[in-house]
């Protein structure tokens, strides 16, 4: 940065020494803004000017009479022009001076009224419209915009004409209906009254039609009218029989709620007919292998009962062979011959109790899954009727006997878990060190199944006692966490089950043989590992046999009544399947569809029978009576009503209907009320409105006070990038050094260098530009600070593109920042809209660095809009730090080559 700052500070030392480089630097700095105050100036307000535009007038309108008013819109539309002051209007005597002063140049443009303007402007009161033209005339050689401007005049005369065509008619039409709208207001009630009588007569026609056809019919029943009376005199007889058939009708409406119990109960049990079904299977299955369960239910008593007997003969004997034990301790041969053998008597017994108590508890998982079932259907019973006592009672005994069941399998579980648990650890006592623990999960798993039955047992207890007065809501909650705790131990049993524990305690129990017949087992390890183990392995073990000893004794006992009783369930139920489900399908379908039906109408007949029946027979029996009384003077009266329909009503409907449509036509067209306010209205401000219906509000952003300071964006822009080129056209990119220097300085710090000193340049160029803005030519500026930030920062940008491209590539470079300048005035969207512009420019218009510049200096000259502002300063500095960094990078690998080119194209003697 040094040699940069050297070669920067060598440039301005050059300058200052030459006086007529400080004056081109002077007037480099100065002729840039005067291009864009001179425009801005020029532009400043044209449109203030437009009175100065000529434009010929001419009315050869005749006037015509409306209403007895004269109406002449020409006459005031010439009146209308003098008063108007935004184009310079000039009156002439014909329409050959109008066509030849615009063909001529004289006038910008022209407009004539014809002679039937006024005429065909009022024809539509008459029916026969003729829309009335005016002929304007435009010379569009002399300017580009003075025809758009008189352009707008015409359209805005053309409208003038509109309104004040619009006023005039409304006003005229609005006083002749105010004087309509007194008449009408005063005649008003009478004319509803008709209006309405007459449509609603119309509206009945076809009942009165319906009434005329009766008549006639009536008279002409009145033979069979007569004969009918006579029998109704006579049904007065049998008034007593239809009040006992009566009573009879509401006897059996007394017995609905039973018969709604019943049917309500059927279709509960008809929904669950499949149920029903798989139950007859599982019925006849189990009545087909009864045999076998009874078989297998006598070998496991047997089993178990031996296992009990040889439990209580260990058990005898175990305090003498301690005793022995003690007395004998070393005598490995006594240990093989007294001790050993009476453990292994036990060891069997073990496996006989973890096969039985594993027996009871699948045994048991299928009793309370029955219970549960069981309460599941004398909840059901009791929801039914709530007050049934032997639906409670059953409920009760079936929860306490699930309490008993549950705790049975709790105490099974608990003792087998403790027996497993001293066998294991007795086993890896005597095992000397060697640890086996296959036990260990399967003892877990009983504990888990001890706790959940023992919770089954007390929330089964505790409900059994709730269940003697709780209400059946309650009792369903507390009867569904019950069942919550039931499917954890029936998961918990299965988990169980599936780990096949009793072929593990088996092989535990062979291995513990093999340790007691093993040679290294002494009579201390036995004494001090073995034996302090076996009470309580025995205790628990006893105890899980006795527990299985007794439930299938139970069951024993049991067998033959339930053999009978499962026979006569199968043959009850699957012998008569068929019918069951039939009957109950049939008597669930006529309760659903039927009975509703039948409900209703016993209870309507009911409710007739108590409160309308008594009264009937009295109006009947008055009625009677004065039907035969006035029975004659009714069939004179129709008789003569039947002779003036047949004589007046054909011609009298027909007036109706002709009446009631036009007066149906004139109400739904005319709102009266409506009618007579609109046509009462102020006339003057009615016609106003309907003239001008409309008022445009405008609101505007970032407003601008005028042309030229709306302008200025663009030309002080304009101005920063013709100075730029103005810079690159009179000094050299290249720094003028003796051969010293050159070996001192390189290329990218020359390139540097240099560039410093055209953008101080550039940068008092933008600093004049915008002061002279401000306090010269007092162009309006929201943001002042910014707009002088922003102008500098803009043409450092501009010098970033600028100077690579003249330093790079020389002539060509001026040529490609020419280009740049020609696209951008059009490309840019500085003076239109971009979007009117060609499909060429709208597409070009983003890459031009120029839409962001002009974009820029709007920002702060309207207002900014910072999202917009930041594009933009992105933007550009993307394209001036890219630009600048590519010739910096460049300059040294391309030099060569293009001084060669440079070098060929002074030789054509043209070219500098």
């Amino acid at each position: 940065m040094k040699k940069v700052f050297e070669l920067f500070l060598l440039d301005w030392k050059r300058i200052f020494k030459s006086k007529a480089a400080t004056l081109l630097m002077l007037a480099l700095l100065i002729i840039p803004s005067l291009y864009c105050w001179f425009n801005v100036w020029a532009l400043w307000d044209p449109y203030s000017n437009t009175a100065d535009l000529q434009v010929a007038v001419y009315s050869a309108d005749k006037p015509v009479t409306f209403q007895k008013q004269q109406v002449a819109i020409g006459d005031q539309l010439v009146d209308q022009l003098h008063k108007n002051k935004k184009l310079g209007w000039r009156f002439v005597d014909s329409k050959a001076a109008v066509a030849d002063g615009v063909r001529s140049g004289k006038y910008y443009a022209g407009i004539y009224v014809p002679k039937n303007f006024s005429g065909d402007l009022m024809s539509f009161v008459e029916g026969k419209i003729q829309k009335p033209e005016l002929t304007y005339y435009v010379n569009e050689k002399i300017n580009a915009v003075a025809p758009k401007l008189t352009g707008t005049g015409a359209s805005t005369l053309q409208a003038t004409i509109g309104t004040e065509f619009q006023e005039t008619v409304a006003g005229t039409l609005m006083k002749a209906m105010n004087k309509a709208g007194v008449d009408l207001d005063a005649n008003l009630p009478m004319m509803r009254r008709m209006a309405s009588l007459l449509l609603d007569t119309n509206k009945n026609l076809p009942e009165l039609d319906k009434y005329v056809a009766q008549a006639k019919q009536l008279q002409t029943d009145m033979p069979a009218i007569k004969a009918k009376l006579k029998e109704a005199n006579a049904m007065t007889a049998y008034l007593p029989e239809v009040n006992k058939l009566a009573k009879k009708i509401v006897a059996v409406n007394g017995y609905l709620p039973q018969v709604e119990s019943a049917g309500a109960l059927a279709t509960s049990v008809a929904g669950k007919i499949p149920e029903i079904k798989r139950a007859g299977t599982q019925l006849q299955t189990v009545n087909n292998d009864f045999d076998t369960i009874s078989g297998t239910l006598d070998s496991a008593i047997t089993t178990a009962t031996g296992a009990l007997t040889v439990l209580d003969k260990v058990d005898s004997a175990l305090p003498a062979i301690t005793r022995a034990g003690k007395d004998a301790q070393g005598a490995v041969a006594t240990a093989k011959d007294d001790i050993i053998p009476q453990i292994d008597k036990a060891l069997p017994a073990v496996n006989t109790a973890a096969v039985s108590g594993l027996a009871l508890l699948t045994s048991l998982n299928g009793t309370l899954t029955t219970k549960m079932t069981n309460i599941s259907s004398d909840l059901t019973a009791l929801k039914n009727d709530a007050d049934s006592q032997a639906a409670r009672t059953a409920l009760v005994n079936e929860l306490a006997s699930v309490a008993t069941n549950a705790q049975t399998g709790a105490d099974t579980a608990t003792s087998l878990a403790n027996a497993l648990t001293k066998l294991q650890t007795a086993y890896n006592n005597a095992a000397s060190g060697k640890q086996d623990n296959t036990l260990t999960a399967g003892i877990t798993r009983l504990q888990n199944v001890a706790t959940i039955l023992t919770q089954l047992s007390v929330r089964a207890s505790a409900l059994s006692a709730d269940a003697k007065s709780a209400s059946v809501d309650q009792l369903q909650a507390k009867v569904d966490a019950l069942a919550v705790v039931f499917a954890k131990f029936t998961a918990a049993d299965k988990a169980l089950a599936g780990m096949n524990l009793d072929t593990k305690v088996a092989k535990f129990n062979q291995q513990f043989k093999q340790l007691l017949a093993d040679t290294a087992t002494s009579l201390a390890t036995l004494n001090t590992s073995v034996m302090p183990k076996l009470p309580g392995l025995l205790k628990n073990t006893k105890q899980v046999v006795k527990n299985a000893v007794q439930l299938l004794t139970k069951y024993q006992k049991q067998m033959p009544a339930l053999k009978q009783e499962l026979a006569d369930a199968n043959t009850l139920l699957n012998g008569h399947m068929d019918e069951i489900t039939t009957g109950l399908t049939t008597v669930s379908a006529m309760y659903k569809n039927d009975y509703p039906t039948l409900k209703n109408k016993l209870g309507l007949a009911t409710s007739f029978i108590n409160n309308d029946l008594p009264g009937i027979e009295d109006e009947l029996t008055t009625t009677l009576g004065q039907l035969n009384t006035a029975m004659p003077k009714a069939e004179k009266a129709l008789t003569e009503a039947n002779k003036l329909l047949d004589a007046d009503w054909p011609l009298l409907r027909t007036g109706i209907t002709k009446g009631a449509k036009l007066v149906a036509e004139g109400k739904k067209s005319v709102d009266f009320n409506k009618l007579i306010k609109l046509l009462k209205r102020d006339a003057g401000k009615e016609s106003d409105f309907l003239a001008n219906p409309v008022t445009l509000k405008t609101k505007s952003y970032y407003s601008i006070p005028t042309y030229g300071s709306a302008s200025a964006p663009f030309y002080t822009a304009l101005c920063m990038w013709v100075g730029g080129l103005l810079l690159s056209s009179i000094l050299v990119t290249d720094i003028a050094l003796d051969e010293k220097q050159k070996r001192r300085y390189g290329t990218k710090a020359k390139f540097t260098g240099r560039f410093l000193t055209f953008a101080v340049i550039g940068l008092l160029q933008a600093l004049i530009v915008a002061l002279g803005n401000m306090f010269l030519i007092h162009a309006f500026v929201a943001q002042p600070f910014m707009f002088i930030l922003m102008s500098l920062f803009l043409d450092l940008m501009f010098m970033g593109i600028l100077y690579p491209l003249v330093s790079l590539f020389g002539n060509v470079g001026k040529g490609l920042g020419i280009i740049i300048l020609v696209l951008s005035i059009s490309g840019a969207g500085a003076n239109f809209p971009i979007q009117l512009s060609g499909h060429f420019f709208r597409m070009i218009n983003p890459w031009l660095p120029f839409t962001y510049a002009v974009n820029l200096i709007r920002e702060t000259v309207g207002g900014i809009y910072w999202p917009n502002m930041w594009q933009d300063i992105i933007v550009l500095t993307l394209y001036g730090v890219g630009f600048f960094l590519a010739g910096l990078l460049l300059k040294q690998p391309i030099e060569p080559l293009m001084n060669k080119l440079h070098a060929n194209a002074v030789k054509s003697k043209i070219i500098h």
